[in-house]
């Protein structure tokens, strides 16, 4: 049952801009809930916004600052990576290598036929490639086999042709560019989807303050309003990770959740009727 209609205010007033909106789910909070009633136009370039942004900070921003540290994927194969080349007894490199890109390590030991538990030092998402077989495995505990995933595993005869080496990797530097464009656009739309769900969830969590407001406030108006007041909590979750986990993220998500509960009641205080009012309600 929704708050008595003489009791709603009339909202007008010039529509709120992109940053307009950001900034005052940061520092005006108390203003949310009626810029959420007033701009709903806003709301799916605001999605687009926060998505952006959020694979900018946890993906482009690392990965650029990766490309730039080793001058290039031109130059990482021929002068970082070791001299390598397949052949009919497997992949062959005349050292071991390592390195970390964004959240994944790759290494490569040929002097392995494939990567097993044992192999790892510690927890982490991994390519790992042998002469024979190149694997996709995540570890959550180096103590415990249970905790080993080979997401894929392949043989090398079918992922590399015969005669396959560093100048091909070259080749294939467009594809590579490619492909980081692909998992950019795919983080951008998981970030959208995870943080609709869950201002979906704040949205009828909250409901019973958002019925009763003086503001013509529909179910949609506070889940637009639930989203901008995840603001705080997103950016602060995702900090955290492009930081490379500074503070645990169990810790800094339950932050999130409080902070963004936190503003919502702070967005609905000024529009709350008087306890009067609402007697007066369920009295008549």
């Amino acid at each position: 049952m929704e708050y008595s209609e003489e009791k709603k205010v009339e909202l007008k007033g010039p529509k709120a801009s992109i940053m307009d909106i950001f900034m005052i789910s940061l520092i005006k909070t108390r203003e949310l809930a009626e810029t959420s009633v007033k701009n709903s136009s806003r709301f799916i370039a605001y999605v687009i916004f926060i998505s952006i942004l959020v694979a900018t900070m946890t993906f482009a921003v690392p990965s650029a600052s990766k490309i730039s540290s080793f001058r290039g994927f031109r130059n990482l194969f021929m002068n970082k990576v070791p001299a390598f080349e397949m052949t009919d007894a497997g992949l062959v490199a005349d050292k071991k290598f390592e390195m970390k890109f964004s959240n994944v390590t790759i290494l490569m030991d040929t002097e392995l036929d494939q990567f097993r538990f044992g192999n790892f030092k510690r927890e982490g998402a991994y390519i790992a490639i042998g002469s024979k077989y190149t694997k996709m495995i995540t570890i959550t505990d180096i103590e415990d086999d249970s905790s080993y995933n080979e997401t894929y595993s392949y043989p090398n005869n079918l992922l590399f042709p015969t005669g396959f080496n560093n100048s091909d990797l070259v080749k294939m530097i467009p594809g590579f560019y490619i492909s980081l464009v692909f998992i950019y656009a795919m983080l951008a739309t998981f970030a959208a989807l995870k943080y609709i769900l869950a201002a979906v969830i704040y949205a009828v969590v909250t409901r019973s303050l958002t019925v009763i407001s003086k503001l013509p406030m529909t179910f949609t108006d506070a889940l637009h309003m639930c989203f901008y007041a995840e603001t705080l909590g997103i950016l602060i979750v995702n900090i955290n990770s492009a930081l490379g986990y500074l503070i645990s993220p169990l810790l800094v998500s339950a932050a999130g959740i409080i902070i963004t509960i936190f503003i919502i009641h702070k967005a609905m205080g000024p529009h709350m009727p008087d306890v009067d009012d609402i007697l007066d309600k369920f009295g008549s």
